[in-house]
């Protein structure tokens, strides 16, 4: 909220009272007289109603509405304030007048911190009423604070850019962490693949056993006779030959051959 110190165009209101007026209109005179001593001894809630009463009776009234503007922008009700100026522009009877109102519009957009509004303003103001002191230096105001905004904008523009950037790098990093564990898991992986082929090398052994029995002829040719020797006698004799076998070998020499 701006806070700076405003010149304010202040004028006053001018009734004519004839004679013959109705009594409305004399009503109006005396809301008027009564909002101007309100408005003077700087009570401003006051003089707001009866300055109220005139514009609803009276909404041509420019002075009316113009001192209701002052009323409630002098109690902090600014947005209120520049809707009821842009009323009483509109029935400004003068390019003085019109400016006045203009001038005045322009302090309750500038309080509204709506900047770029009050230097509209304050231009049209000068516009009707070139080189006004007062209004000048509320122009400048306002363009002082427009580009302050502006700045703020592009300054919290770029922070938030700033801060965008910055997550995305801080997504990058961590999906780089997380790269390294993949890894792991595919050496993990690769590394159960290669021990699989490890088991048919143990299968293999087995026809190397084979391969050694054939091999040994001694072994395969004792073998051989006991494979003819169960197949070529009958069930009874090959029973008499396990106990000849048995008892020859009890008498094994001491050599370690066997008498087949």
């Amino acid at each position: 909220m701006f806070t700076g110190h405003l010149f304010s165009k202040n004028i006053g209101i001018f009734c004519i009272l004839l004679f013959g007026k109705c009594l409305s209109a004399q009503t109006a005179y005396e809301s008027l007289r009564a909002g101007d001593a309100a408005y003077d001894r700087s009570n401003y809630s006051k003089a707001e109603p009866h300055y109220r009463r005139v514009t609803e009776k009276e909404p041509a009234n420019w002075n009316a509405a113009y001192n209701l503007g002052n009323s409630l922008y002098e109690q902090g009700k600014y947005e209120e304030a520049g809707k009821i100026f842009e009323k009483a522009v509109a029935n400004a009877p003068d390019n003085r007048s019109k400016a006045d109102v203009l001038h005045n519009a322009g302090n309750a957009l500038l309080k509204q911190n709506k900047f770029k509004e009050a230097i509209k303003a304050y231009e049209g103001s000068l516009r009707l009423r070139p080189g006004d002191p007062d209004t000048k230096m509320n122009l400048q105001m306002a363009k002082k604070k427009d580009q302050q905004e502006e700045k703020q904008k592009q300054q919290n523009q770029d922070q938030q850019n700033q801060d965008k950037n910055q997550d995305q790098n801080k997504d990058q990093n961590q999906q780089q962490n997380q790269d390294p564990n993949q890894d792991q898991q595919n050496q993990d992986q690769n590394k159960s693949q290669n021990q699989q082929p490890q088991q048919p090398l143990q299968q293999k052994q087995q026809p190397n056993q084979q391969q050694e029995q054939q091999n040994d002829p001694q072994r395969m040719k004792q073998e051989e006779a006991k494979r003819l020797l169960e197949t070529t006698i009958g069930p009874e004799d090959r029973k008499n030959a396990r106990k000849y076998r048995s008892g020859q070998a009890r008498k094994v020499p001491a050599t370690g051959k066997k008498d087949w």
